[in-house]
């Protein structure tokens, strides 16, 4: 988990908790903090209201923001917003931008199901598992195409800790694995289970020689259609893609066309650029394409990673030392 040298002032915390906790979980935090509101919120449920008044509060840890930071205007005092999840472009309105709020996110407490996710999407293009179910459901007792993923290329393209779990369990089936990001030189841990880590300058490269690529990229300007008809063209034909990132990276008719077309074998896809997926979308009627909705993440172990990470950082917070996992507001992440 990454640090950062912005630091806050000592001070005592007053917590809002917008999300579902355990009795355990919460005494947990209340041997931390005396004051610790809890507003149960479950994904997909209604965003609630605050229950007690937020004046004095200091923190909030929060499944999402999705009322437009009404919710910051009613806790005036807020120095720290604790994501529950990775991704927090929800979050990151002029208003928050502007102003000195600190937020935190998730990253590493999903890495390892998102990778396991991945792995799984993996294997079952590798080993025909779509084409193996819809022989079953007809009956039909012919042999499926398969290919080994021994000596085949992977290219990860947002290396970070993600891609770093992705690289980690690739190594076991003796993939090559090509790491893709901004900064390819940084020194960081997650390098060592990556074969080759090369700029975004140099993609299109890595695009052609990939079996599978799988997209772990961030929801910013940069990112948006990242994935566009000119660079599908030049992915390696028969390839597979895995999308675990976000949605907005990929032109969804020029990937639909390209599968049509048969230059990709094949796409795995967690996140869309409209979730949940229209009814009327293309891609519930391709054969080639597998469909989870937006759940790579997902793990019972979750909570307990998250919390934990949460109250290392009140700790942090009450101590005036750095915090985990700081977003940058401007890049997104």
């Amino acid at each position: 988990m990454t640090m950062t040298k912005i630091k806050t002032h000592q001070i005592t915390p007053s917590i809002y908790f917008r999300s579902s906790i355990s009795d355990q979980h919460l005494q947990k935090l209340r041997g931390i903090s005396e004051r610790v509101i809890v507003d149960p919120w479950e994904m997909g449920e209604t965003e609630p209201e605050p229950s007690a008044d937020l004046s004095d509060c200091n923190i909030i840890f929060t499944l999402g923001l999705t009322d437009d930071l009404s919710i910051l205007k009613k806790a005036p005092n807020v120095k720290w917003v604790q994501s529950h999840s990775v991704g927090v472009d929800a979050m990151l309105h002029e208003e928050t931008i502007n102003q000195d709020i600190i937020i935190t996110n998730a990253r590493g407490c999903t890495s390892i199901p998102i990778a396991e996710h991945t792995i799984a999407m993996i294997t079952s293009f590798a080993k025909q598992v779509p084409t193996l179910l819809k022989h079953k459901q007809q009956q039909n007792w012919e042999k499926a195409m398969v290919k080994d993923l021994s000596g085949s290329t992977i290219a990860i393209i947002g290396y970070g800790q993600i891609g770093s779990e992705i690289a980690k369990r690739c190594k076991a089936f003796d993939m090559h694995v090509v790491g893709c990001r901004r900064n390819p030189s940084q020194n960081n841990p997650e390098n060592d289970y990556a074969d080759l880590i090369v700029g975004m300058d140099q993609v299109n490269d890595v695009l052609g020689k990939a079996d599978f690529v799988v997209l772990a990229l961030p929801a910013t300007e940069e990112t948006d259609d990242f994935l566009d008809r000119e660079r599908l063209k030049v992915m390696k034909p028969g390839s597979v893609l895995i999308n675990v990132g976000r949605g907005n990276a990929v032109v969804e008719p020029d990937l639909v066309e390209s599968l049509r077309a048969g230059h990709l074998a094949g796409a795995a896809l967690d996140v869309f650029d409209v979730e949940p997926l229209p009814d009327e979308h293309p891609f519930w009627h391709m054969d080639n394409v597998i469909i989870s909705p937006h759940q790579a993440y997902l793990s019972p172990k979750n909570t307990d990673r998250i919390i934990d990470l949460f109250y290392q950082n009140i700790k942090r917070f009450i101590a005036g030392d750095p915090l985990l996992n700081v977003v940058n507001k401007v890049k997104g992440y």
